[in-house]
């Protein structure tokens, strides 16, 4: 069964930069994919999350949280088509946080930040071990979704664009 992988602040804003074409070579006799250049991986050997996790921390500069799930789940999820409906362009788009934990506490959504008709991201949902929702440019305001799901939910996250998960979604179903 193939794993998906998502490192959480890898290669953002200049901290805990790494290549990740390297660490794919390096773990290729796990037939690694690279999913962008925020740390997001399909495994598609058969190996344990905890023999993935291994290998990924015995070879990274710096410690970071990782998270591995099952491909099927983010699989499930794509095919879920969560934000079907929605018309995203560079202003409006949809984000999942892959949650670290269980939540550790219930949610009224949707939770807007900041409140009121001015959001710039809303938090909508939690499917699964995935929270989802949207982020909308507003100037002069910039929100962090992960912050808002760990407010929420008291759980940290690493957030990925919807994009992403439908590219995995690609790579998942290519086997």
């Amino acid at each position: 069964m193939a794993h998906v992988v998502f490192l959480r602040a890898a290669n953002v804003g200049g901290n805990n930069v790494f290549r990740p074409s390297q660490l794919v070579l390096a773990l290729s006799h796990l037939d690694v994919v690279n999913i962008g250049a925020a740390g997001t991986f399909v495994v598609r050997a058969k190996a344990t999350p905890t023999a993935i996790r291994r290998e990924i921390v015995s070879r990274l500069p710096f410690e970071t949280a990782i998270v591995i799930r099952p491909g099927k789940d983010v699989l499930s999820l794509v095919k879920s088509d969560p934000f079907r409906g929605e018309k995203f362009s560079k202003d409006l788009r949809g984000w999942v946080g892959v949650l670290t934990g269980k939540p550790k506490r219930q949610a009224v959504f949707p939770i807007a930040s900041p409140p009121k008709d001015d959001w710039s991201v809303r938090f909508d949902a939690v499917d699964g071990a995935f929270a989802l929702g949207m982020w909308q440019r507003r100037p002069g305001s910039f929100h962090i979704p992960a912050t808002v799901v760990e407010k929420a939910i008291g759980v940290s996250s690493t957030v990925r664009w919807w994009e992403t998960i439908v590219k995995i979604g690609k790579v998942l179903e290519q086997r």
